[in-house]
């Protein structure tokens, strides 16, 4: 494909991700794009010939990017090699299902959702040594509405991506359950309001039955497997609940910023920490019930 493909209310189904494999020959446009209702991409792989630099992030370099498309599926797709993002949902995207892909080598983000997209399931995915975060959910001041309802359920995130596990950068009621997070050199997972992008409040994330293994590997950012940070705004009502977060770079857990933190919760959660302090608990009205290693 030497231009986007642009796929519109239809399904496009390969044979298998290894057996139908498509090459954007176009490093700066080569991109699978989504749109209207009910749209399916399904059992294929997608890989650039060459890529370019991250530059501005333009979604023209995305593999696949959905542009407000609703009752959409990613299905069983192999994203090898992008530009910028693997799976961009953007636009106000909405009830689609990212599911069973195996994203790996691109220049942003593994798979990514923002500017109001909402009621998305991203589940029984592998990202793998991807250019930033593994899940991203981000919400930048200039959207009306933050990224909300959103399931990240059974994934498999890890080998050396070069910032965070799992994000969430401004969102509202997003689950987080039985992830698998390894090796990444920022925080494993990250919950955050960040002045710095301008990005909206946080607000009813729930973090359950994770396991967060030696994340936070970067110097001399040092962060922890596990950082809730505000930096502007407010986070509130966060709850960790069963997660197992163990042999952090650096540091266990960390709760602090300049920002706003309200209530975070963490129950029956196990911390087995080597390095570094356990908990940093500089912010916030912080509750701790039948925690080990805290």
């Amino acid at each position: 494909m030497s231009r986007i493909l642009t796929l519109d209310s239809i399904r496009v189904e390969g044979a298998g991700k290894e057996a139908t494999v498509l090459v954007s020959t176009n490093p700066d446009g080569g991109s699978i794009d989504l749109k209207g209702d009910g749209v399916q991409l399904r059992s294929l792989k997608h890989a650039y010939q060459t890529t370019i630099g991250r530059g501005n992030g333009a979604h023209d370099k995305n593999s696949i990017t959905v542009r407000g498309a609703s009752n959409f599926v990613i299905d069983n797709v192999y994203v090898s090699k992008s530009s910028t993002a693997g799976i961009m949902m953007a636009y106000g995207s909405n009830n689609g299902i990212v599911s069973n892909n195996t994203v790996e080598n691109t220049g942003a983000d593994g798979i990514h959702m923002t500017t109001e997209s909402h009621h998305i399931t991203v589940e029984n995915n592998t990202v793998m040594g991807v250019g930033d975060d593994g899940i991203a959910m981000v919400s930048y001041g200039t959207s009306p509405v933050p990224v909300n309802n959103i399931v990240v359920r059974g994934n498999n995130i890890g080998n050396f991506s070069k910032a965070r596990g799992i994000s969430v950068v401004g969102g509202v009621d997003v689950l987080i359950e039985n992830n698998k997070i390894a090796d990444t050199m920022m925080a494993g997972l990250y919950i955050s309001v960040e002045g710095s992008y301008n990005t909206l409040n946080v607000n009813n994330v729930k973090v359950v039955n994770n396991t967060i293994r030696h994340t936070g590997i970067q110097e001399p950012q040092n962060h922890p497997n596990v950082l809730v940070y505000a930096s502007q705004g407010t986070i509130d009502n966060v709850e960790f609940y069963g997660n197992t977060i163990t042999d952090g770079a650096h540091r266990g857990i960390g709760v602090w910023g300049g920002g706003t933190i309200k209530k975070v919760k963490f129950e029956r959660n196990t911390l087995i920490n080597k390095n570094g302090a356990a908990t940093t608990f500089e912010k916030g009205n912080i509750t701790l019930v039948n925690n080990i290693g805290f």
